[in-house]
């Protein structure tokens, strides 16, 4: 029996001065109207990315976090803003009980009673705001007053509440009960978790109140000041450590990450090492002559995403806190050595073991800690975002506050949603991702800005987390191998894998299945379908040089839009 399966996509989008793609459609109108009024690709991050905080609450927000990417044509240059959260001042590496026998999808243990989960010792520090008006300020055209417009303006409306948000309200609820102030907001009427639940829209106005504040004063007026003091006011009243010296501390973390190489594309993934490690075994192989189809794709693709996850949950650290072998699991020399162990016709070992990267630490030249971005461009010139501008300048982002509605903690005064971020650590002590005070926890979803022989070629992120990986990769390869445009490239079928079971998507051939499972892939068949995206959720850009035009590529296509000019 040959039975359709359903391909959830958009029609394809072409442009000539600027190309936006973001997880919801008024995010790249926004992106776009800052370009057509005379700002770069970083005004249409920042617009999109921020209109992203007011219509995604459940997803982002400015009590959550950000990994930006940016390619600067002018200088073919590299910057990277990881804007992620740092754990309170007051945290430590014994704050949590362990949950003993249950372990997260990051490979370490859930804290007892779900503490790093949800609740008041859930949210670390929050980065977005920090990072995104840095990436503004030093790269943009615009002023931030009028890039922050449209945000302002649906937030003094009022939100829609979508399918989406109403099934995630009721998967939290079920994780535990509310907050008072919290339940005000997603529960007015009392709703219950037998239902989905919430209203038809939630009121923003303090959040336009916050947004005004910050398009006036900048980022100060959110990590200093009456808003600062309002968060680490509420925070005390409910048990929590987060404080306003914390928001005064925060500080993004700006490199100039040396650019990686894949055939003959340069790229950087915002200090995502798992995508630098799975490409760099990748590159070994011959994608382009084994097909996008082909058993020999899905499964390589399988083994290395697997290896790279495997090596990176044992050894990544915050490098500014911890020895950690951050540049040699990006190093190519480390992934010969794993790629030797990928066999074309069989499956590793499941669970894997990670390897040992530590020879290759001092393998290549480090990333440039920058202090002062400002002074590397010129004034003028878990949703995501992905922007391109007829100036060749490309940016991508990735924005979450973690959960569905983060830890499930708002802050009236400020209106947001704070982050659960602290989930992110590993709960033990003495390990290279274990809490502490001021630290990055670790993230692994690129946010991939990509030029080749110095002309812009890619830009994309995704949501969905470790999923992220798996969906913003398979984009590129198509691209970059399979030759495909990149509306097709983000459609096509995906796999994934984090060192255990491969999941598989349905639309991929029984055939290819079977293969993949007699070659020892303990294979999970999922099926993309409507409030979910078990693949993650994708938005690029890319640069055609041959045709001369701009193309977006988003999907699946529920909430997620594009847009041109």
């Amino acid at each position: 029996m040959i039975t359709s399966q359903p391909l959830f996509t958009h029609t394809p989008v072409e442009a000539e001065r600027g190309i936006c793609s973001g997880g919801h459609p008024l995010a790249a109108q926004a992106g776009i109207e800052a370009i057509r009024q005379g700002g770069n690709a970083i005004d249409a991050l920042t617009a999109a990315a921020f209109v992203s905080f007011v219509v995604e609450p459940a997803s982002c927000g400015i009590g959550g976090y950000g990994h930006i990417s940016v390619w600067l044509a002018a200088s073919n240059r590299f910057v990277t803003i990881d804007t992620y959260c740092r754990a309170p001042l007051a945290a430590h590496a014994g704050m949590f009980e362990v949950e003993e026998n249950a372990e997260t999808y990051y490979g370490h243990p859930f804290t007892r009673g779900h503490q790093a989960d949800f609740g008041a010792l859930a949210p670390a520090v929050p980065g977005a705001i920090a990072g995104f008006c840095l990436a503004h300020e030093s790269f943009g055209k615009l002023p931030l007053g009028k890039v922050l417009e449209p945000a302002i303006g649906i937030a003094e409306a009022g939100v829609t509440v979508n399918f989406a948000d109403r099934l995630a309200t009721a998967k939290r609820l079920a994780d535990g009960a509310f907050l008072e102030a919290t339940r005000a907001v997603l529960l007015p009427k009392g709703e219950g978790q037998g239902r989905a639940a919430g209203p038809d829209r939630i009121d923003t106005s303090q959040l336009a109140r916050t947004l005004k504040a910050v398009a006036a004063k900048g980022p100060a007026a959110f990590y200093r000041g009456r808003i600062a003091r309002a968060i680490g006011d509420y925070m005390r009243s409910i048990g929590g450590i987060l404080s306003a010296d914390d928001l005064a501390a925060y500080r993004p973390r700006v490199l100039l990450e040396q650019p990686a190489r894949y055939r003959n594309v340069d790229y950087t993934s915002c200090f995502d090492q798992v995508a630098y490690e799975a490409l760099n075994i990748l590159e070994h192989f011959d994608l382009a002559g084994y097909g996008p189809d082909s058993f020999e794709y899905r499964h390589l693709v399988a083994e290395a995403l697997g290896v790279a996850f495997t090596d990176s949950m044992r050894h990544y650290g915050d490098p500014n806190f911890v020895r950690a072998p951050v540049d040699g699991l990006a190093s190519k020399d480390f992934a010969a050595v794993r790629r030797r162990l990928l066999r074309k016709t069989g499956a590793m070992a499941r669970p894997m073991e990670a390897g040992d990267p530590w020879p290759f630490d001092a393998s290549g030249p480090a990333s440039e800690v920058v202090t002062d971005p400002r002074s590397l461009a010129r004034r003028e010139g878990t949703s995501q975002v992905a922007a391109a501008d007829g100036e060749g300048n490309l940016a991508s982002c990735c924005i979450s506050v973690g959960s569905a509605w983060g830890s499930t903690v708002y802050v009236p005064e400020v209106g947001c949603f704070l982050n659960n971020a602290m989930q992110n650590f590993d709960p033990r002590p003495g390990l290279p991702n274990s809490i502490a005070p001021g630290k990055m926890p670790i993230f692994a979803a690129p946010a991939i800005v990509a030029a080749r022989r110095g002309k812009p070629l890619f830009a994309g992120s995704g949501s969905g987390g470790y999923r992220i990986e798996t969906g913003v990769l398979h984009s590129f390869l198509n691209m970059v191998d399979h030759k495909m445009r990149v509306q097709q490239a983000v459609n096509h079928p995906r796999v994934h894998c984090q060192g255990r079971e491969t999941v598989v998507d349905r639309r991929i051939p029984e055939t290819v299945r079977n293969r993949m499972a007699r070659a020892g892939h303990q294979i999970q068949t999922v099926a993309e379908e409507p409030g979910g995206w078990p693949f993650g959720r994708v938005c690029a850009v890319a640069w055609d040089a041959r045709r001369k035009v701009l193309s977006g590529g988003a999907g699946p296509n529920w909430n997620t839009g594009i847009a041109g000019l």
